[in-house]
C-alpha cells in the first residue's frame, strides 16, 4: 500500500522540521495542501524543505511552481475544476514541459469515481473514509461497495479521513491502492513521532507500505 500524508491548511508549529524527518524516515510522498497559502507563501513553504526532497511533494495549488520546483506532481480541487479552460490551459503547458508529473483527485461518494474522469488523474482519494475513534467505516460507505469499486473501477484507489492504527487494518483488507494520513498526526503534540508509531503499528501486524 501506498502511503501519503497530507499537510495541515494551515501551517503548524515546527511543521516543515516534522515534514523533513519524516521524509528522512522514508515517507514517499507528501501532499502540501496549504488552502490560504499565495504563491509566495508556498514556494517559501517549498525552499525551506532541502532540494532533495522535492520530488516526494504534491502540491495542491498553485501548479505552475511544478514548472520551477522538481516537483513529485499536483492534485486537482474543485476549484481548479470549476475554472475548465484555465484548467486545460493551465495543464497542457505544464505536461508540454513535465509530461512525468503524476496528478491526483478527491472524491466523497463511491459513485464519483464511476464518473468519467473531467481530468485524467495518476490516482484519487476516497473518503471521509473511516471514524477516527472506532476505526469502522463512515457513514455512507459499506465493506461491499467500497471493495467493488476497488475492484471494478479500474481506479487507483486512497482511502483518505480516519486513517490511523485502528483503521489500518480494515483498510488493507478492502484492497485500497494506499492511505492518507491527516488529522491523526498533526492533531498530536509530535506528529513525527505519530507518524513512526503508525509506520511501526503497520509492520508488526505485516501490513506493507511504502
Amino acid at each position: 500500500m501506498k502511503l501519503v500524508v497530507i499537510t495541515p491548511s494551515r501551517k503548524n508549529e515546527n511543521e516543515i522540521e516534522n515534514v523533513i524527518k519524516m521524509f528522512e524516515a522514508g515517507l514517499g510522498t507528501l501532499h502540501v495542501r496549504k488552502t490560504h497559502f499565495s504563491t509566495r507563501e508556498l514556494e517559501e513553504y517549498i525552499k525551506a524543505i532541502p532540494a532533495h526532497f522535492h520530488n516526494r511533494i504534491v502540491i495542491h495549488s498553485h501548479h505552475k511552481l511544478a514548472l520551477k520546483y522538481n516537483l513529485k506532481g499536483f492534485h486537482f480541487t474543485s476549484t481548479h475544476l470549476k475554472k475548465k479552460l484555465k484548467l486545460w490551459w493551465n495543464t497542457k503547458m505544464i505536461y508540454i514541459r513535465k509530461p512525468n508529473l503524476i496528478r491526483s483527485i478527491s472524491y466523497k461518494r463511491v459513485s464519483d469515481v464511476y464518473l468519467p474522469e473531467k481530468v485524467k488523474t495518476d490516482y484519487c482519494f476516497l473518503g471521509t473514509m473511516f471514524h477516527n475513534l472506532s476505526g469502522e467505516l463512515y457513514s455512507g460507505f459499506y465493506p461491499e461497495t467500497v471493495k467493488a469499486v476497488i475492484e471494478k473501477s479500474g481506479r487507483k484507489i486512497m482511502a483518505r479521513g480516519g486513517v490511523n492504527e485502528k483503521s489500518i487494518e480494515l483498510a488493507h483488507q478492502l484492497g485500497f491502492y494506499g492511505v492518507a494520513l491527516y488529522g491523526h498526526i498533526w492533531k498530536g503534540e509530535s506528529p513525527f513521532d505519530r507518524y513512526i508509531s503508525f509506520v511501526r503499528f503497520c509492520a508488526e501486524k505485516n501490513i506493507p507500505i511504502e
